[in-house]
């Protein structure tokens, strides 16, 4: 039995027409089929259309999540080479080598607030970096490799970020505050021609600074007793370093000129004399030994050797080794080296500074071989 759609009373399976409404059972046996096939059709059209337009969305979002990381690690490779810490390294110091002072103040700040940082500021260290031309390549290797130069003077300090990641660097500078003394009431006291303080009295002590680190000449001014030394502040030990200002009285009573501009003895932190390493005598072509003496105390010639040596790793740490210097000849320097635990005599080299080159003793051949300082 079947029932009519029309009036869903029930008929013959046989019949064509519906025994109680006379619906066209042919009809309806036609188009039931054909929608119930149809929307099979739909339905099994519309399943894998929506498996695959799932995952195609999930391809188009794994294409860009692997376009952004290879962007961001370009961006980060570009930065580093263009604009990264080592490239800020080098650019802050070739400042100095190039001399420009205006741009090299601008990357730096102070341990103390109170010192302005200019061009005119600056111009003391490019004066000592002039006398020391391996000073800078040091100053370079030091920061990039642990963030601080050998003498403590320069630290390597975040200041900021570029597209709030790259880190943007100065150099924090330690700044210097010299003890000034002199026998001489009246007298100004000056730094590199600047006036610092007028002596009230004739044991006057005067603390100067802050200055930034460098090479600096002090004297006196508007007395008729003369007085100048010149002395080289930039490491860590000398940053409370004694000078002494002090006129010495001639025969006839009168205060004459102590100019010690090319032989200076100047007072340490702890009242001791030593022997100021910032000047020399190019015409000095004695063979006198120096008793041993620490890295600070050695002579420019002297310290420009010692600091090739470590730029180039034959030595570790210059406070490894006592030195005594001497003169075998004009502009060659001989500095031997000695263990600061032991004492043992380690090696003798010879600078001369006429040519740049440094050789080492070879105690096999009785001759001095030159050292290999390329850093590249």
């Amino acid at each position: 039995m079947k029932t009519c759609p029309n009036c869903h009373q029930q008929v013959a399976p046989d019949s064509i027409f519906c025994e109680h409404c006379g619906f066209d059972l042919r009809t309806a046996a036609a188009t039931t089929p054909t929608k119930a096939h149809r929307s099979r059709r739909r339905n099994k059209a519309s399943k894998p259309g929506k498996k695959k337009s799932k995952w195609l969305s999930r391809g188009v979002w794994a294409v860009l999540a692997v376009a952004v990381i290879v962007v961001i690690v370009l961006a980060g490779s570009f930065y580093n080479k263009q604009a990264g810490k080592e490239k800020q390294i080098a650019t802050i110091t070739d400042y100095i080598t190039d001399n420009q002072s205006d741009d090299f103040a601008k990357k730096l700040v102070s341990d103390n607030p109170n010192l302005k940082i200019d061009g005119d500021t600056v111009q003391p260290l490019f004066t000592y970096a002039r006398k020391h031309p391996n000073y800078v390549a040091n100053m370079k290797a030091d920061l990039q490799k642990n963030g601080e130069t050998r003498d403590h003077t320069f630290t390597l300090e975040t200041t900021g970020h570029s597209f709030l990641v790259f880190p943007i660097y100065k150099l924090r500078v330690t700044t210097m505050h010299p003890v000034l003394t002199t026998n001489v009431a009246n007298a100004t006291l000056m730094a590199n021609n600047q006036a610092l303080v007028t002596s009230k009295n004739n044991h006057y002590t005067y603390k100067a600074g802050p200055l930034f680190p460098g090479r600096y000449t002090f004297k006196l001014s508007g007395s008729q007793s003369k007085a100048s030394v010149t002395a080289d502040l930039v490491a860590s030990n000398a940053v409370s370093k004694h000078v002494d200002l002090i006129a010495q009285a001639a025969k006839k009573g009168h205060d004459v000129t102590n100019n010690n501009e090319d032989e200076t003895t100047v007072s340490d932190a702890t009242g001791g004399k030593v022997e100021d390493d910032t000047t020399s005598d190019d015409n000095d072509d004695t063979d006198d030994t120096d008793s041993n003496d620490s890295y600070d105390d050695l002579s420019t010639e002297a310290t420009t050797a010692v600091d090739e040596l470590y730029a180039a790793d034959y030595i570790d740490d210059e406070d490894d080794y006592t030195y005594t210097e001497s003169k075998p000849q004009p502009h060659v320097t001989e500095v031997k080296l000695y263990d600061a635990d032991s004492g043992d005599h380690d090696s003798t080299y010879r600078y001369d500074d006429i040519h740049d080159i440094l050789a080492e003793y070879n105690s096999s051949t009785g001759k001095f071989e030159t050292v290999d300082t390329d850093d590249d």
